[in-house]
C-alpha cells in the first residue's frame, strides 16, 4: 500500500495467495517491450505447510518486504523484473475473481556467464498469455481449502534457475558495463524517473529567489510524476533543499545555494525488527534448478542451488551509484493495481520572483496540490 513507508502498513490481511518473480531479458531497455514472449519465473511460493501460510500472508507479515536471489547462471545483460502476487480471496464456489497485483523495474546483470548465452527458449513464456482462467491455482478457495493447501500449485510455468559452476562466480566480463539508464552525475537525489539538479548560483536577493523559484518548480515536477511506489525522494528535495533555500533568502544570505553539489538522502528506519530484512531466497515450489553444466534437478520450498547474487528490495532513499531510470512499456490496464493520489505539503514562501500566481493573498500561498496520476 505504502512502497516508501510514508504510511504504516503493507497488505490487507485477507489477501492470500502464491508469490512468482520473473525476468525478462531485453537488449534496449528504453524501447524494447515488457508485454509478449521471453519471460521466465525465477522464484515462485504458494502455501508454506512449515508455517501453515500462504505466502502473502508471509509477505504481510514481513511489511512488504521480500528478499531473493538472482541466478547466477544469468548471462550478463539487461532484465525487466516481474513481481506477481495473486490475492484469492474472492475466489469461491460462485465466483472465479483471482486478482493479480503486479510492479516491473528495470535490471543491469552483471555475470560470469558471457553475454551470448542465450536463454532457452522452451524456459521462456508469454505475459499476457502465460495464465488461464482454467489453471488449478486461479480456481483454489482459500475459505474451503483446509487441509488441501499442501496440494496447491502456483499458476504459471515452472520455475527456471540457471547457476554458474562452482568456482565461477566471480563476474569475468569486467569491460562489458551498464550504459543505459545510469543515473545523472548531477543528480542530487531521485524519485523514480525524476532527479532533483543543483539551482543556479546567486549572489543577491533576487539572484536568491529565482533560485528558490527553480527548486519549487522541479518539486512540482517530482510530485506529479510520483509513481505507485511513493513521493519520499520529492520530499526529501523538499526539506533539505526547497525550504532550506527559502530560509536563506528570508534571513539575508544572498550567497550560495547552501549545500551546493551535495547529494541528499533520506534516514529511514527499517521495518523489519533488529533491522534484517528476510533472509534471501532462492527457487521456488518445484522449481527446476539448472547448473551451469547443464544438469538439473527438482527443487523444493523455497530452495535453489549454487551460487547466487542477493536481489534485495529496499526501501531507502539514498541514491545508488548506478541503476536504470527509463521505464518498461506499461502492462496492460487490467493488471495494474490502484494508484493512489498523493498530495504534497502546502508550500509557502515570499520574495520577489517566487511565484507571481502566489502573491495576491497568503491563503492562496497554503494552497495543496492535487496530483493526477496518467493513464498506464
Amino acid at each position: 500500500m505504502w512502497a516508501d513507508l510514508s504510511q504504516p502498513g503493507a497488505i490487507d490481511a485477507g489477501h492470500k495467495g502464491p508469490i512468482a518473480v520473473y525476468l525478462k531479458r531485453v537488449s534496449n531497455i528504453t524501447i524494447d517491450s515488457a508485454v509478449g514472449p521471453g519471460w521466465f519465473k525465477i522464484y515462485e511460493e504458494g502455501f508454506d505447510t512449515a508455517t501453515n501460510m500462504w505466502a502473502v500472508t508471509k509477505l504481510n507479515a514481513s511489511q512488504g518486504l521480500l528478499s531473493i536471489n538472482l541466478p547466477s547462471g544469468l548471462p550478463t545483460s539487461y532484465y525487466l523484473i516481474r513481481t506477481e502476487m495473486i490475492a484469492l480471496h474472492n475466489v469461491t464456489s460462485n465466483a472465479v475473481s483471482p486478482q493479480p497485483y503486479v510492479g516491473c523495474a528495470q535490471l543491469f546483470i552483471q555475470s560470469s556467464v558471457p553475454p551470448e548465452t542465450a536463454i532457452p527458449s522452451e524456459k521462456t513464456v508469454s505475459i499476457p498469455g502465460h495464465l488461464s482462467p482454467s489453471d488449478p491455482g486461479l480456481n483454489f478457495n482459500v475459505y474451503r481449502g483446509e487441509g488441501k493447501e499442501s496440494s496447491y500449485r502456483v499458476p504459471g510455468p515452472a520455475v527456471y534457475f540457471p547457476t554458474a559452476p562452482p568456482g565461477n562466480n566471480k563476474a569475468q566480463n569486467p569491460t562489458i558495463q551498464q550504459t543505459d539508464g545510469l543515473i545523472p552525475d548531477n543528480c542530487l537525489v531521485k524519485n523514480a524517473n525524476w532527479c532533483g539538479v543543483e539551482v543556479p548560483r546567486y549572489t543577491n536577493q533576487a539572484g536568491c529567489w529565482a533560485s528558490a523559484e527553480n527548486c519549487w518548480n522541479q518539486l512540482e515536477v517530482c510530485y506529479k510524476t510520483a509513481p505507485p511506489s511513493g513521493n519520499k525522494g520529492c520530499r526529501v528535495w523538499e526539506e533539505q533543499k526547497c525550504k532550506v533555500l527559502q530560509q536563506a533568502c528570508s534571513s539575508g544570505q544572498w550567497q550560495g545555494p547552501p549545500n551546493e553539489g551535495q547529494k541528499l538522502t533520506a534516514v529511514v528506519d527499517s521495518p523489519i525488527p533488529g533491522g534484517k530484512l528476510p533472509d534471501p531466497v532462492n527457487a521456488g515450489q518445484q522449481g527446476e534448478v539448472v547448473s551451469g553444466g547443464g544438469g538439473s534437478s527438482s527443487g523444493s520450498g523455497n530452495t535453489g542451488g549454487g551460487q547466487a547474487t542477493t536481489f534485495i528490495v529496499s526501501t531507502t532513499s539514498a541514491v545508488p551509484t548506478s541503476v536504470v531510470t527509463s521505464s518498461p512499456t506499461p502492462i496492460p490496464n487490467d493488471e495494474v493495481a490502484p494508484t493512489p493520489t498523493v498530495s504534497p505539503p502546502p508550500r509557502g514562501g515570499k520574495g520577489k520572483g517566487y511565484r507571481p500566481h502566489c502573491k495576491s493573498t497568503r491563503k492562496q500561498q497554503q494552497r495543496r496540490w492535487v496530483v493526477y496520476e496518467p493513464m498506464a
